[in-house]
């Protein structure tokens, strides 16, 4: 076996089997060309990104309009899914949502004792929105469902922080807790500092000559360069929500309501990434061997304390940090056990779907991992032989391209 297909012997026992066998049948290069084929069915088309930019830009205006402040006292900014990259758009029958916080300066502002009053004037500024429809209130949020378009808007109002949060620059409404942290732009930052991290068989690829994308994550309000070539880390995650989204399409609701939050698979995930690329750069030769391990690796950084879980917000520490996981120490365990059931399902198909010859890869298979996208991307790949380049970039001597930010689903509130 050539030392660049050579599965890394710290991987789990279980891993490299599959490995082994992918490198033998010499079928990566198909397995990221099919990859590449169902995330680019999932991208944001340039007319809805378009859109998107026009009603986040009237957004802002009306807020200061109706609140009767100046336009730079409420600055609007994309967090989540939209803001690191990390996004879905489904099968195409749903809408993508955007997440928005609305920062909120003045006076007015300044050493508020109590959210809810703050909360519903900020409710009432988003009233008469052309083409919003009224606004529906969540935990943290707005949400403007905009009827006619593609997308929905959660819109979340912040401001400075208080005299009893300190360590964070903002804070947000929460029904239980009255006020609480929140900095999606530090977090952003922190993920996308994580994602434009490579390991060395990566740097081998542009040392070969080829030409690769070299477009960068820029965290701006509305990011629109495109994704990395090279970029395994944003990629994982995208296919993570995509398998968690089809895995819970048709299991009761209360399963549904307690799935693992996108933030959390972001951040652990990160973590996870993080600490293989900081230790372990040279031990890999492919982004499927990176993924596998990634994933298998997500749950060691789940810090548990008395029996309480902690997914800690890494770029809010301190005794006023924010916990991505406090819902799991308040619902008899649902959320925790709904993880695990998951996260298993999910290191279970992958491995079986990576164990099957690439050609008599079953449909059942390939639904089970991506869901109705992948179907119909497997379906096409029937008919369109080819590389179109792809996600996940591995072989040394096979330039890829990347899917753009589409569409994000089972935000909840959350920053990713």
């Amino acid at each position: 076996m050539d030392m660049q297909t050579q599965p890394p012997q710290q991987l789990p026992k279980r891993l490299r089997p599959v490995l082994e066998s992918l490198a033998a049948r010499n079928e990566n290069q198909q397995w990221e060309d099919f990859i590449a084929r169902m995330l680019l069915k999932l991208e944001l088309s340039p007319e809805k990104h378009a859109a998107a930019i026009r009603r986040y830009e009237e957004l802002g205006r009306h807020v200061a309009r109706n609140m009767g402040i100046g336009e730079t006292d409420a600055h609007v900014v994309v967090q989540g899914s939209m803001r690191t990259q990390t996004t879905i758009a489904g099968d195409g029958r749903e809408k993508f949502d955007l997440d928005i916080v609305v920062k909120l300066c003045g006076a007015e502002f300044e050493g508020l004792k109590h959210s809810e009053d703050f909360f519903q004037t900020f409710g009432a500024a988003l009233y008469g929105i052309e083409g919003a429809g009224d606004p529906k209130p969540k935990n943290r949020c707005w949400r403007l469902q905009y009827p006619g378009e593609p997308f929905y808007f959660d819109v979340t109002p912040a401001v400075p922080l208080s005299e009893t949060i300190t360590g964070t620059d903002l804070r947000v409404r929460d029904e239980k807790k009255v006020w609480s942290p929140s900095n999606p732009e530090e977090f952003a930052d922190w993920f996308c500092t994580i994602a434009n991290r490579r390991f060395a068989f990566q740097e081998r690829i542009v040392r070969s000559g080829i030409a690769l994308d070299e477009a960068r994550t820029i965290v701006d309000p509305l990011p629109q360069t495109k994704v990395p070539l090279d970029d395994i880390l944003r990629r994982l995650v995208q296919l993570m929500k995509l398998h968690r989204d089809g895995y819970y399409k048709n299991l009761p609701e209360v399963r549904g309501d307690a799935r693992p939050i996108s933030v959390i698979l972001v951040t652990l995930a990160a973590h996870a990434y993080n600490e293989m690329v900081a230790k372990e750069r040279g031990n890999y030769s492919s982004a499927i061997e990176v993924a596998l391990e990634v994933i298998d690796r997500m749950p060691k950084f789940i810090r548990h304390v008395n029996e309480l879980a902690f997914v800690d917000n890494p770029a809010l520490p301190g005794r006023a940090g924010e916990n991505f996981a406090d819902r799991w120490n308040t619902d008899g365990g649902l959320r925790a056990k709904e993880f695990k059931t998951w996260h298993t399902r999910l290191v279970e198909d992958l491995e079986a779907l990576f164990s099957e010859e690439y050609s008599k890869r079953s449909e059942g298979r390939v639904r089970a991992v991506f869901g109705e996208p992948g179907v119909k991307a497997w379906k096409d790949s029937q008919h369109k032989p080819g590389i179109l380049g792809g996600l996940l970039a591995t072989a040394p001597s096979q330039p890829r391209t990347q899917p753009q930010a589409p569409r994000s689903t089972g935000s909840r509130d959350t920053l990713a």
